[in-house]
């Protein structure tokens, strides 16, 4: 990463690289922490962040080039990832069972709800705030990037055929439940934000009410 983001200021300011292809610089850096981390046994998303801290010493716009690449390029490649999950999902689909589909339940509700609602004690925000934090949390993609951090890190378990059956089924209720909901889901918090008092947190500056 900090050897990237030398190579890539330098192209900058020697006018070698267009701006076009710096975004792509800058994507295929974590690419190459991926290549290099397999062979040294590294975990491959820690190598990724870490140089996407590095970088930044260096290139000090890397940030600005890889939101402008997740503009353009990040919807497609979240859709080439859903639609390769659809076709994993529908060849696992006969060995996930009812426990399967009983914990992504649990998973998207008590289990991910709860911790919100405590962690957000003493906001004073209201309970359609908790509900719609709690509901419209890490999902879908983050499932199934964390299920990968969690049996690359931990190989070879066990249980492993488990953790992979209930991280498909816990996906695949999320793209749905999510999906379907999210648009209801916005008007009808909207609504209820719309009804609170002009004193409610909900309501406060962001900068104004962490101060």
């Amino acid at each position: 990463g900090l050897l990237g983001g030398y190579l890539l200021n330098l192209a900058r300011r020697r006018g070698w690289m267009a701006d076009s292809l710096q975004q792509l610089a800058v994507v295929t850096l974590p690419l190459l922490c991926l290549l290099v981390s397999i062979p040294t046994g590294a975990s491959m998303f820690i190598a990724a962040f870490v140089a996407g801290l590095a970088v930044q010493i260096c290139f000090r716009s890397a940030g600005q080039h890889s939101v402008e690449f997740a503009d353009e390029w990040g919807q497609l490649i979240n859709l080439t990832v859903f639609f390769l999950f659809g076709m994993l999902f529908a060849r696992n689909l006969p060995d996930i069972a009812g426990s399967h589909w009983l914990y992504a339940l649990l998973s998207l509700t008590v289990a991910r709800m709860l911790p919100v609602a405590v962690s957000l004690i003493g906001t004073r925000l209201s309970a359609a705030s908790l509900l719609f934090m709690g509901w419209f949390g890490p999902r879908g993609l983050a499932s199934i990037v964390l299920g990968m951090v969690y049996l690359e890190m931990e190989a070879r378990l066990p249980g492993e055929e488990t953790i992979r059956l209930t991280v498909m089924a816990t996906v695949f209720l999320s793209i749905f439940a999510h999906g379907l909901s999210a648009l209801p889901g916005m008007n009808l918090y909207a609504r209820r934000i719309a009804a609170l008092p002009a004193n409610a947190p909900e309501n406060q500056d962001a900068e104004k009410h962490t101060s």
